[in-house]
């Protein structure tokens, strides 16, 4: 089989303008998801909130900008809010200073920052439940230009009826993350081949200025754990599963543990 039939679209990714393509499939279940959203919505009758998960380098900021966008110029639907998990980082004082325990390891935080230890859970926490009431929420974003957390940097009306949430450890099933999930009305896993995810973050750290020995070491003490850590312990109603082309598939049935272990890559 070819390539497939790409979509180039504008979008502001991570605070990044930027031009993307997308499979016709892509669009089409993005297109698909947001009608489900606005039925769901529309029934519910008050905001609803979905969790995105993805282990890093699947995409998920991307599918969020990208969903965000076509909510908005599609009528029928009702327009979306996409938010990063990513502003609830620690401020780089305390990520600089900082020592956290992960997986039995002392470890500076600045070493292992994107970790689930290197966020703040309790102001998540404290937010999304805000988010859930139904009011107007100001979120924070981490600002890649500043490596900082900007607070209050994303205004959410208490019009938005639909926002997405998007970020790692949103389903996770580790303490205190555990406490959080049940609070998404719906909540999906976006997973893909963790060779492919290799392949993409050690070229994203080669992009970022770091030789490909300094990449390749990064992703073994901190982004390779990430993958391994989120796909193991997070779980979902809905999966969602990216091909070694890009494009993106939904998949049936309720996925529980571990998306990695869920699917064969032949």
């Amino acid at each position: 089989m070819g390539e497939p039939q790409r979509n180039v679209v504008d979008l502001v990714v991570d605070g990044v303008p930027c031009r993307v393509p997308f499979s016709e499939q892509t669009i089409r279940l993005c297109h698909d998801l947001l009608a489900k959203w606005t039925s769901r919505q529309r029934e519910l009758g008050r905001r609803m909130v979905i969790f995105l998960a993805a282990p890093p380098g699947a995409g998920k900021s991307t599918l969020a900008s990208l969903l965000a966008k076509l909510s908005c110029e599609d009528e029928s639907c009702e327009p979306l809010v996409a938010l990063p998990l990513d502003g609830f980082h620690y401020h780089a004082d305390v990520i600089a200073k900082g020592i956290v325990c992960v997986e039995g390891r002392q470890v500076p935080m600045r070493e292992v920052k994107g970790t689930l230890e290197t966020f703040d859970h309790a102001l998540f926490a404290e937010k999304c439940r805000e988010l859930c009431s139904g009011t107007a929420v100001l979120w924070p974003r981490y600002d890649r230009n500043i490596h900082d957390v900007v607070d209050d940097a994303i205004a959410v009306p208490a019009t938005a009826r639909l926002v997405l949430v998007e970020g790692n450890w949103l389903l996770s099933n580790e303490t205190p993350w555990d406490e959080t999930r049940s609070l998404a009305d719906l909540s999906y896993l976006l997973v893909a081949d963790p060779d492919l995810l290799h392949r993409r973050l050690v070229a994203r750290k080669s992009r970022g200025g770091l030789s490909p020995e300094a990449a390749e070491e990064w992703y073994r003490k901190c982004d390779g754990m990430n993958v391994r850590r989120v796909l193991a312990h997070s779980s979902a109603d809905n999966m969602l599963v990216e091909d070694e082309k890009g494009s993106i598939w939904p998949s049936g049935g309720k996925i529980v543990g571990s998306g990695a272990d869920a699917i064969s890559w032949g």
